[in-house]
């Protein structure tokens, strides 16, 4: 199904209402966000997913996909509030941040990583919560860890170089459509984007496809029917980082 502006409007009415479905999805498709479109700056970190997911948590604190979603972009969140501590901890304290509300957000991970290993989830998680403990310091890294564990996913990278710096977006999606909007998305975010955008496909854990974007922009916007292909083999687990590549699920940016 198209993801359209009223697609997403409809969603936000309901998850406002209390429809925790509705929350669910809608945090799912914000995730894939660098900010929330109908709000924020798109070079501002603002996680406007969460407070969705933590609305359906809180409504069904059962529900492993809201768990994996939440607990997933939490990791990712502090990943990159770590990072920042590393190199310039006055920025953090720009956005409210510091090391105890680093600390307390990972512990709140922790916890929920044990929500979701109590509630049995199914088999085809196991790689991506075993990539997630590992993140999360619970676990080694395996000596020879299997890369993407058979997981079938896109990458959306969009990237440039500032004197040594790298600079670089990237979105990890498991469906076509949402793929496609959450491109449109970022390129509207950041004005048609950094410099070098580019979709690789990966199948059954290997890359299959890497697709130079630039190549298939129509005024200003991609001819997706020209560029990407459908995904046949088992998805990424919404929420999980991907085994052995180092990426989380969703929107991700970064400078190195």
């Amino acid at each position: 199904m198209k993801i359209t502006d009223e697609t997403v409007a409809q969603l936000r009415s309901m998850a406002t209402a209390g429809d925790a479905q509705a929350a669910l999805k809608l945090g799912q498709l914000l995730c894939l966000t660098a900010a929330d479109p109908s709000e924020s700056d798109a070079f501002n970190p603002t996680w406007p997913e969460e407070r969705w997911l933590r609305a359906a948590v809180e409504a069904h604190p059962d529900d492993i996909a809201a768990l994996m979603l939440l607990t997933g972009r939490l990791a990712q969140q502090n990943s990159y509030w770590e990072a920042m501590l590393e190199m310039d901890p006055d920025v953090l304290a720009e956005y409210g941040q510091d090391e105890d509300t680093v600390s307390r957000r990972h512990s709140e991970t922790k916890e929920l990583y044990d929500r979701i290993r109590a509630a049995g989830p199914h088999d085809h998680v196991e790689a991506g919560l075993d990539e997630l403990a590992v993140l999360l310091g619970l676990r080694a890294r395996p000596a020879e860890p299997a890369p993407a564990a058979g997981y079938s996913f896109y990458v959306l990278e969009d990237e440039t170089w500032s004197g040594s710096v790298r600079h670089c977006a990237s979105i990890v999606a498991c469906d076509a459509e949402e793929i496609r909007w959450a491109c449109g998305q970022w390129l509207a975010l950041s004005e048609d984007g950094f410099g070098d955008l580019t979709l690789t496909v990966y199948e059954h854990g290997s890359e299959t496809n890497s697709i130079d974007l630039g190549q298939h922009l129509d005024n200003e916007a991609v001819d997706w029917d020209a560029a990407v292909p459908d995904l046949f083999g088992p998805r990424l687990p919404m929420g999980l980082p991907i085994p052995g590549l180092g990426l989380y699920y969703g929107f991700s940016g970064e400078a190195e």
